[in-house]
Formats: structure tokens, sequence, C-alpha cells
């Protein structure tokens, strides 16, 4: 047997028994984080790690397990290499909130890829990554595939919790609610067909079908969309731009499911807009990760 699998099969099997061992906090979150490695060697987001729960990393490619670098490494009740895994448990001794830095050479530093990955760990009970991916190389279709089905799942997940909790949770309001469950919009302005005047390049998004509302200082937008990005999009953050410069961010964005490039979905966003104007506003919505961004112009309601 070669020697690195006497060195990674004990650390898989150790990490294996930690993954399926309950988390410490009630509130601790499973579930798998996909992340490439950036031009300039940086994660594209934190890692959340918590007290007591392991964080398995998997690497596409081997790392230099004795070069690896973890800031207070003291702290840490575990940390366990083998030629492509990572597993990090933090002790009780972390507190919440705290920002640690883990930097993780590659084994061919001389190819044309990244040769170090600098991530930040953050330290956060409630919600653990318990296993992260991490893509040196360019990803598979399959890869981006399995990240659509479990952002599907985790919504359905989430909209069985909103059915089995009897109506406890807060349902949305205004347009969002409205437009949610109804087609008929008596007293509102609708403009059908709705589209902007310009998508800024590079655009992702491609707008299979528009709809604008308006009532009072209320705007807002049903957008039925596809991407032409390899990765699912999930809507954090909406602004709405008036011609003076003047900020308006979205209440809660809406969406039937991760916009993605075989499959549409609708996005529904809605801003209280303190201003009588009605045409040249300025659109930008950032991806839940908030390292992409798609901006309109030319934005108007009826």
């Amino acid at each position: 047997m070669p020697s690195c699998l006497f060195v990674a099969l004990p650390v898989l099997l150790w990490s294996t028994h930690v993954l399926a061992a309950p988390p410490v906090g009630g509130d601790a979150v499973e579930g798998t984080l996909r992340m490439e490695v950036g031009a300039d060697g940086v994660g594209t987001r934190p890692i959340h790690i918590g007290p007591g729960v392991s964080t398995t990393l998997l690497f596409d490619t081997d790392i230099q397990q004795e070069q690896l670098s973890l800031e207070s490494r003291a702290q840490f009740a575990r940390v366990s290499t083998g030629s492509s895994v990572l597993v990090l448990v933090p002790s009780n001794d972390l507190q919440g909130g705290s920002s640690l830095k883990l930097s993780i050479p590659f084994k061919d530093p001389g190819s044309a890829l990244p040769s170090r990955l600098s991530l930040t760990l953050v330290v956060d009970s409630g919600a653990v990554d318990r296993q992260v991916e991490v893509f040196r190389r360019v990803r598979s279709a399959e890869s981006y595939r399995q990240e659509v089905q479990q952002l599907r799942a985790e919504i359905e997940r989430l909209r069985q919790e909103r059915v089995s909790s009897g109506g406890s949770t807060r349902e949305p309001m205004g347009f969002r609610g409205l437009l949610m469950g109804s087609t008929q919009h008596p007293g509102i302005g609708v403009e059908k067909d709705w589209e902007p005047a310009k998508c800024r390049r590079p655009c992702s998004f491609k707008l299979e079908r528009g709809t604008a509302f308006t009532a009072g200082p209320r705007r807002a937008l049903q957008l039925v969309l596809r991407t032409a990005d390899e990765k699912p999009w999930i809507i954090g953050r909406a602004v709405l731009v008036d011609r003076k410069g003047k900020e308006w961010q979205s209440f809660p964005p809406f969406q039937t499911g991760p916009i993605a490039a075989e499959s549409e979905a609708t996005l529904i966003l809605e801003f209280d807009v303190n201003n009588a104007a009605l045409d040249g506003y300025q659109l930008s919505v950032t991806d839940v990760d908030g390292t992409r961004t798609v901006q309109w112009s030319g934005v108007n309601f009826p």
C-alpha cells in the first residue's frame, strides 16, 4: 500500500467518525460548502467554525501538510491533515465572533494554478460549515449540478418548516406577500413586459419576463431570470438608486429557487421609496456571498 494511504486513511476514518457525531450546539447547521480558489489564492467567503464541532476541508489537489499555517492553533482541540484533507475541531476556548487566518500551500507550486490558499475562519456556533469542498481546478458541470440540487433541497426544507409551523413564521408583507399569492392587483400600477434599458456588462442574467409595480411609495419588480454563470445564484441584497445617487435597499428578496443556467427562477424585489420619480433608476443585485453583482440602468416604474 502506498505510504500516503497510511497517512490519509486514519484521518479520513477519524473525520468520518467526528462528522457522524451530533453537533454540540443545537443550532449548528450541517451542509456542504463548495468553494473555488480565486486567482489571488484567497477564499471567496469566510468559513464558519464552532467549538466542539468538526469542519472538514476536502481539496481537489494535494496540500503540503507540514507547511500549513493556522492562527491560534493551540486553541483547537484537534487539527488533522491528510494528502488532500484537513479536519479542524475548535476548542471551547475560542470566543464567538473571533476571526482566524488559515494558510494552506499546495504541493505543485510551479503550476499555473494558485500555489497557496488563504482563508478566514469565523467562530460561529450557530452556523457551522461542517464540510467544505475546495476547488483549485475548474469545477466540473456535475459539481455545479450537485450545488443546485443542494440549494433546492434547502429551499424546500425551509418551505416545509413554514408549513409545519402552522403559520407561526411571519409571511412576507407588502408586494412580496401579494405577488406570491395572487395574479390580480387592483389599485396597483402594473407594467407587464417590463425590461430595463441596459444590463451592465458582463451581465450574468438573462431576463425571461419582467413586471413592474407601483403603489404609493412602494416599488416592486417580479423578474423571471436565468443565469449565464455555471454557478447558481441566490440573491442576498438589492439596491435601487435614483438619478441623484440616493439609495434604497430592498426588503428581503424572495425567489422561487436558485437562478441557474438550466432552469429559470422568479425573483421578487420590493422597495419603500420616498421619491415621487418613477423613472431613471439603477438596480443592483448581489449574491448571498457578496462576490457577484449584476447592475441594470434605465429602470422605470408605471
